[in-house]
């Protein structure tokens, strides 16, 4: 029998940053654990973000937008978390990371913002901050000795040892290669924590020797975005204190750019040039909102000599069950070939657009209309219409030769992006039921 949800699960909403918030007979407080960035070595993919610390230096937002999750996981705002105690905790454990990834979801509304920044100055990450790598080898020994994870760091220090092995001239590889596999250290299946610590007299001068440990560039991501409309000359500046790459601003809005792009510019003024903007659709805005809203920042780089990257969002209601299954959702302007079309050009350019006008220009169009024309151009086109430039024209062809009437039954069947015998036989014109074969071409084709 399936127990009720109020029998098998205990619902916890906010943070869990009390004693007790889980467990009352247990003082941890949980929010202030540091991340477990040993799990890191015990996979096989490498994550991007794996050389980031992760932290918060606020929690919650003063805004409550409906396409939001943050008021419900953090419903209030809490104007100041210490950042050099995560950073300090995190480094002794974990060692040295490059980069600063904060999740603060609107750290402008802080009333300490000031002093966030200079925390963020006193950790190491001001205006052309750098830093020296931790030596992984010795954190990794550390971390054994201490029972930390065994799994993750035999299986880090066996990397390692390959990763010197490469490094080695070629005889005095062969000798590493025999030590180890004498010590059963070929392979983490069969390495112990005691043969790694015997075999460490053998190994420590090797890594001393042949892994030499330069200074590099270490910066600081908001990674959720700024609220553009908290930004101003006072708070811009203070960012600019800041090794700050990228700096994100979301862009949600149509109706908001003109504060959007007064807070790029005012970026641009204090010397940031590397930024990064969230581009909601299928929420209320039109698709000739999302449009302008990319084309916008490819003007803004070419006048201000900055790089925008534009990472558009898909809205999903989060709070509607029907829809929280599924991916089906359509903004009131959107139909679902609309979305396909748009997930085909960011297929192709891999969920973010740049600064270049002419691949923008080739992905979206040079104006509204050509943008339109692509909205219902077949997919396969889409994604292949730099090799297949003539089939493309010649649809495009056909498409402005439909008269009105013929343009309205086809688009009422493009709309629902299903193309079979069945759906395209709805058509009474035999003219768009031929015009329709255009969108039963498939990828292989």
């Amino acid at each position: 029998m399936q127990a009720e949800i109020g029998d098998a699960v205990k619902i916890h909403t906010g943070l869990l940053d009390k004693p007790g918030d889980l467990d009352k007979n247990d003082a941890v407080i949980i929010d202030t654990l540091p991340p477990d960035y040993s799990i890191l070595e015990e996979i096989d993919y490498k994550y991007p973000a794996r050389n980031s610390i992760f932290g918060y230096t606020t929690r919650g937002c003063i805004r409550h937008c409906d396409f939001c999750a943050v008021s419900t996981l953090e419903p209030q705002y809490k104007n100041y978390v210490d950042i050099k105690a995560q950073l300090q905790q995190i480094e002794n454990l974990f060692g040295k990371k490059q980069n600063l990834l904060l999740m603060d979801n609107n750290v402008l509304a802080s009333e300490k913002f000031s002093q966030i920044v200079e925390d963020i100055k006193a950790c190491g990450f001001g205006k052309s901050a750098t830093y020296i790598e931790s030596d992984e080898y010795d954190l990794s020994i550390k971390n054994l000795r201490a029972g930390f994870n065994d799994r993750a760091y035999i299986k880090k220090i066996i990397s390692l040892y390959e990763e010197l092995e490469g490094r080695l001239p070629e005889i005095d590889a062969g000798k590493f290669y025999t030590a180890r596999e004498e010590n059963f250290l070929l392979n983490f299946i069969s390495a112990t924590k005691e043969k790694i610590f015997a075999f460490d007299t053998t190994a420590r001068p090797l890594f001393k020797k042949y892994f030499k440990h330069g200074k590099k560039f270490r910066y600081i991501d908001f990674n959720q975005g700024l609220d553009a409309r908290l930004v101003n000359e006072e708070n811009m500046a203070k960012l600019a204190e800041l090794n700050i790459r990228p700096l994100r601003i979301a862009f949600d809005h149509y109706d908001q750019r003109g504060i959007y792009e007064d807070a790029i510019r005012l970026a641009a003024k204090f010397g940031i040039r590397n930024m990064s903007n969230y581009v909601l659709y299928n929420f209320h805005d039109t698709p000739e909102e999302f449009y302008l809203r990319l084309r916008l920042n490819i003007d803004l780089c070419e006048e201000l000599n900055v790089a925008i990257y534009s990472f558009p969002m898909k809205y999903h209601p989060i709070r509607d069950a029907e829809y929280f299954r599924n991916r089906d959702y359509l903004g009131e302007h959107w139909n679902k070939k609309f979305i396909r079309a748009i997930q085909a050009v960011l297929n192709s350019t891999k969920g973010k657009i740049g600064r270049g006008r002419s691949f923008f220009e080739k992905a979206f169009g040079k104006n509204l209309d050509e943008f339109n024309d692509l909205l219902w151009m077949p997919e396969a086109m889409i994604i292949y219409r730099l090799k297949h430039e003539k089939l493309a024209a010649q649809w495009l062809k056909d498409f402005h030769a439909l008269k009105d009437f013929e343009v309205a039954e086809a688009k009422k069947i493009i709309a629902q992006n299903k193309f079979s015998d069945v759906d395209i036989s709805q058509a009474e014109s035999e003219k768009v039921r031929q015009f329709l074969k255009y969108y039963q071409i498939t990828r292989n084709d």
